[in-house]
């Protein structure tokens, strides 16, 4: 799995304290003047060179004790917290994190503690003596950048996708049956690099036809998975839905997609679904779309990889998926694959070998698939 490293920190500049190393140093030197540079940069640049996915949240970035502030005092009980969720949310997908401790900063500390308590690595930078806090709940101190980052490189922060999957859906399943707070969307995308897009619309719990539906469990830690493993886009439901995404397509999940899609960077949708217990166990397929030859031949290449687990069960008419899936491939164009996995695949506590094969096999076909098709949008 691609790594990923979260970065935390007030936006200060090398002439605040940080040392950045001697030879970024001598890269910024313009007609004899050392320039200012935001040490976010040159994390980004170091860490993007050693392979690593990083995660540098500065629309999330907390004001400054120092900043002006806002005339309007907050009332007891009141809370703006939207931008802690989200900040938080991204530390769950990271397997890292590294902090800049050169000005203190609540927000910052915040983030540490959460992302150590979450069992993820987290490596400080700032000046020295440290606080018994940061020493309690940080893996390694550095007053230099460079050497920080050095030591995230050498440790290679990955997290196996079994135990990936396990910490996603125990954060996941909180939300399971609570609906998204106002103003907020009931789904989570999870941007990539390939025009394949993975979907979990059952991943939380949901409402068809009057009936409360349980959650097809570790579909959206799947999908998570397969985003990060291959780059691939990737969205699911993140809070219970009060109409099924699948059957329904007036839901803020569906036009989600439809804006997602008609960005023209998706070629092909894969839905990620759990089989029931009234269904056949096992793997089932079905297929929406063109039968070009070309897209034919995508959906033969994972049917020829799952067999590998057991023979594969083709469905021509998926009916509780097929309003969204004859969506997709008809009013949108886009070829799309349902996929129902049943439990067995689903379960990384019980047979983690399984769910990991699983999750390996999915990852490497997104990839070769959006590998191609991203050659042939060029």
């Amino acid at each position: 799995m691609l790594a990923s490293v979260y970065l935390t920190g007030e936006t200060i500049n090398d002439k605040d304290g940080i040392a950045l190393g001697r030879d970024w140093k001598n890269d910024l030197r313009v007609s004899g003047q050392q320039l200012g540079v935001d040490w976010r940069s040159f994390a980004f640049s170091r860490l993007e060179s050693y392979g690593f996915k990083v995660v540098n949240p500065l629309s999330l970035s907390y004001m400054s004790p120092t900043a002006g502030r806002d005339s309007r005092e907050m009332g007891v009980g009141e809370t703006n917290d939207i931008r802690v969720r989200r900040a938080l949310d991204l530390i769950d997908q990271s397997d890292a994190l590294l902090a800049n401790l050169e000005e203190s900063n609540v927000g910052v500390a915040m983030e540490i503690f959460y992302a150590h308590r979450r069992g993820k690595m987290v490596t400080v930078v700032g000046p020295s003596p440290f606080s018994p806090w940061v020493l309690s709940h940080s893996q390694a101190r550095f007053h230099d950048i460079d050497k920080a980052i050095e030591y995230i490189a050498e440790e290679q922060p990955r997290t196996a996708p079994a135990n990936w999957a396990i910490q996603y859906e125990a954060q996941l399943s909180e939300r399971y049956e609570q609906l998204p707070p106002h103003g907020e969307p009931d789904y989570k995308f999870m941007g990539g690099e390939f025009p394949v897009l993975v979907l979990s619309p059952h991943a939380t719990a949901y409402w068809h036809e009057g009936e409360f539906m349980e959650p097809d469990s570790f579909t959206g830690s799947l999908s998570s998975v397969i985003n990060k493993s291959s780059d691939c886009h990737a969205m699911i439901s993140n809070f219970c839905a009060v109409a099924d995404p699948c059957w329904y397509l007036e839901t803020p999940f569906r036009r989600a997609i439809t804006d997602i899609v008609r960005t023209g960077k998706i070629a092909m949708v894969m839905i990620v679904l759990g089989a029931s217990n009234r269904e056949a166990a096992g793997i089932q397929m079905a297929y929406h779309g063109t039968q070009s030859s070309v897209c034919n031949s995508y959906y033969h290449m994972l049917k020829n990889k799952l067999a590998a687990f057991e023979p594969i069960q083709e469905t021509e008419m998926d009916i509780p998926v097929k309003p969204l899936a004859t969506f997709l491939s008809d009013e949108l164009q886009t070829p799309t694959v349902v996929l129902r996995l049943s439990k067995r695949y689903r379960m990384p506590r019980l047979q983690p070998e399984l769910f990991s094969k699983m999750a390996d096999t999915l990852s490497a076909f997104t990839r070769s698939v959006g590998e191609d098709l991203l050659w042939g949008q060029k």
